[in-house]
């Protein structure tokens, strides 16, 4: 008798763990949307992003390839973006109720932000859990799915003006947009936005020191900077695209900076961890100047790339606040003449 309720006890605790197990991800995620949009566009909204987040959930339990999602939930663009991410690697919200202020962006658009999800194919257990931004057309449809930045009230808060304020909110935007760029592997959208003339500065190591006019400290004397075209940069991402089949690229110690003669272009400093699925990882400081003359259209006019590691050596680069590529490096940037 103690023998069969032992074993009854024991298919009960194996049954509740199987079924946990194959409800974990099938669940259905409760959103509550507060502030700034009407009570009316913020109802619609929580239902668009339930229904959208249902489906990812049904397809994420049963390991679907494809996202049937409704142009009733979400715009066309988005679908397609969404499916483009989860091409790439399945994902699913982790909580199963949401409350999130809603944000209003310059372009009339909305996003709510830091929705917590779990990205299976990420290589780097740490990176699997990330927040993403939730963004919605001005009539409450999901309009795009973009992982989020932790900056996000560090940079606007530090804005001068309204208009900095609102410049500064699309650079987050812009950065998740163009964060999220490399994990769906989006060539056209990395190839439209930099621009035919955009200066691209990488660095290599040198076996043997070379001679500078330019005072750089002790470990960084070893590293040559080199230009790359357009054409050039784009080809060496299609070839790591190819050969690699998940991408993860995070943000941090991101610096703002408007400058002072051309209030529409922005210096962005951050340093950018990348990892491959291929087991490639390398980590650096980025400069990106970014154009926002065309507000719904910005360009990147530079980026330069700052490694933090020596490639032959191995070792670590200490770089001094001074030898970090900020906009005051590059006086010969296009809009000059402007």
């Amino acid at each position: 008798m103690i023998k069969h309720k032992f074993i009854r006890r024991l298919a009960t605790v194996i049954f509740s763990c199987i079924f946990c197990a194959l409800t974990y991800a099938q669940h259905t995620t409760e959103f509550l949307f507060v502030e700034t949009a009407s009570d009316t566009l913020r109802k619609i909204m929580q239902a668009n992003a339930k229904a959208v987040f249902a489906e990812i959930s049904s397809a994420y339990d049963s390991d679907k390839s494809g996202l049937d999602l409704l142009p009733a939930n979400a715009t066309k663009d988005a679908i397609k973006r969404i499916h483009t991410l989860w091409a790439t690697s399945h994902f699913y919200c982790i909580e199963t109720d949401i409350t999130a202020r809603v944000l209003q962006l310059p372009n009339g658009c909305y996003q709510v932000r830091n929705v917590p999800v779990y990205f299976e194919q990420d290589s780097i257990k740490e990176n699997r859990y990330q927040d993403i931004v939730i963004e919605f057309d001005a009539v409450g449809k999901v309009n795009d799915l973009y992982i989020a930045i932790n900056h996000y009230e560090e940079i606007v808060n530090n804005a001068f003006d309204v208009s900095d304020i609102k410049h500064r909110q699309m650079i987050v935007n812009f950065l998740e947009n163009f964060r999220t760029a490399y994990y769906r592997k989006d060539l056209p959208f990395l190839r439209y936005v930099y621009d035919e003339a955009h200066l691209i500065i990488n660095s290599n190591a040198l076996q043997q020191q070379k001679q500078s006019d330019i005072p750089v400290s002790e470990d960084t004397q070893k590293i040559q900077y080199h230009i790359q075209n357009k054409k050039q940069y784009i080809n060496k991402l299609e070839k790591i695209f190819k050969t690699n089949a998940y991408i993860s690229v995070k943000f941090e110690n991101i610096g703002v900076t408007r400058h002072e003669g051309h209030p529409n272009v922005y210096g962005v400093t951050l340093k950018q961890e990348w990892y491959a699925s291929g087991g490639y990882q390398d980590a650096g400081w980025m400069f990106l100047m970014i154009d926002f003359d065309d507000e719904e259209n910005p360009l990147i006019w530079v980026s330069a790339w700052q490694p933090l590691k020596n490639p032959i050596t191995g070792e670590d680069i200490d770089y001094s606040t001074e030898e970090i590529f900020t906009l005051e490096d590059f006086p010969f940037a296009p809009f000059a003449d402007k």
